[in-house]
């Protein structure tokens, strides 16, 4: 990777998905996702698409009510 920006390559993404070694994984709910449920902006549906290990889904549904989640990823670990 020569930008922070950039996704990974697609086989370094696969090799470490699921394995916490990912620098995008963090083992938390992104700071924003917890700025926002504070301020209530979750209700109803809610579909998060590339989850990851799901951090943010498990700690809306967690903090909220009335919130269905749907969280899919495409990389199975």
């Amino acid at each position: 990777m020569t930008n922070a920006d950039e996704a990974p390559p697609q086989d370094v993404f696969h090799r470490l998905s699921g394995t916490g070694e990912g620098l995008w994984e963090i083992d938390r709910p992104q700071s924003v996702i917890i700025k926002l449920v504070e301020q209530g902006i979750f209700h109803g549906e809610l579909l998060d698409v590339g989850c990851g290990i799901a951090d943010n889904a498990i700690y809306i549904a967690s903090h909220t009510n009335n919130v269905n989640i749907t969280a899919i990823d495409l990389v199975n670990s």
